[in-house]
């Protein structure tokens, strides 16, 4: 049995078990219930399990500004690749993906939706396409939004950047976060300088490439090497000097300050959405 901690509407509320939050969801699941009721398993249709602290501040943070239907919908989407394919992820995804869809939305209903600086890249990344198709029938399927088939290079850009097993959740020491938070603020004077700064117009880019960064800071390995990757960053260095160069030097004060080496489909995220800033 769970315990509700929250009901977040008719349908959704956030559990406990065994010390263990949830989000679960099902038809009606929570009508008329309040917090301390029970929920048999069975009643159930849908549980994403928020793993760690982090997982329920990524939640809460997401709830402050995106609608709780496409918060779930980008969870299921990205349980459905653990589950079904079993593609591991590091926890920013489920920040990320959620945003991503959201606001790729709200450009599409104003017709401002801008199609992905990517090639194809269903041959060399065959899972991750795969996962992104499952993601668009879910999209069709619980939000009714038909986003044009572009959008499975997009998605899958970020599984292809999430992958890896994330790390046992551990606090981070004080003296950690200090340093973190120093070289977050070289890196924002870096774009400054480069007139790369957070307005009204490019509010969503700038913050998403902000998390990004963050937990990229908290990262302890090295990527592996991708030659498609590399094809690509090659591509967009010559497409997209510009942003190639401004991605170059926030990679040049990350490997200074920390020592950690970034890859190629890194930078070819980065550049992206750099480009789209500039």
């Amino acid at each position: 049995m769970y315990r509700v901690v929250q009901v977040l509407n008719n349908n959704i509320a956030i559990v406990k078990k065994n010390h263990e939050q949830a989000i679960a969801m099902g038809k009606g699941l929570v009508f008329q219930k309040k917090k301390g009721d029970l929920l048999s398993e069975d009643s159930i249709q849908n549980l994403f399990v928020l793993k760690s602290e982090e997982s329920k501040q990524n939640f809460s943070f997401l709830l402050k500004d995106v609608p709780l239907d496409f918060i779930t919908t980008a969870y299921e989407i990205i349980e459905n690749a653990v589950t079904r394919y079993h593609y591991s992820v590091q926890e920013y995804i489920y920040v990320t993906l959620t945003d991503h869809i959201y606001w790729n939305y709200k450009r599409l209903i104003k017709g401002e939706y801008q199609n992905s600086l990517l090639p194809d890249i269903s041959k060399q990344y065959p899972k991750e396409y795969q996962i992104a198709k499952d993601g668009l029938r879910i999209i069709k399927e619980r939000l009714d939004i038909a986003f044009p088939e572009d959008e499975l290079k997009n998605i899958s850009i970020h599984f292809i950047n999430a992958q890896g097993k994330t790390p046992e959740p551990a606090a981070i020491p004080a003296d950690t976060y200090d340093e973190q938070q120093r070289v977050m603020q070289i890196l924002e004077e870096a774009l400054r300088k480069r007139n790369i700064v957070r307005t009204e117009k490019t509010q969503n880019f700038y913050d998403r490439l902000m998390i990004h960064l963050r937990y990229m800071l908290e990262r302890t390995e090295e990527e592996k090497v991708d030659e498609f990757a590399l094809k690509m960053e090659e591509d967009l260095k010559k497409d997209y000097p510009k942003a190639y160069s401004v991605a170059e030097e926030m990679y040049r004060i990350i490997n200074e300050n920390t020592g950690l080496k970034l890859n190629a489909s890194e930078k070819v995220y980065f550049t992206i959405h750099i480009q789209r800033l500039l």
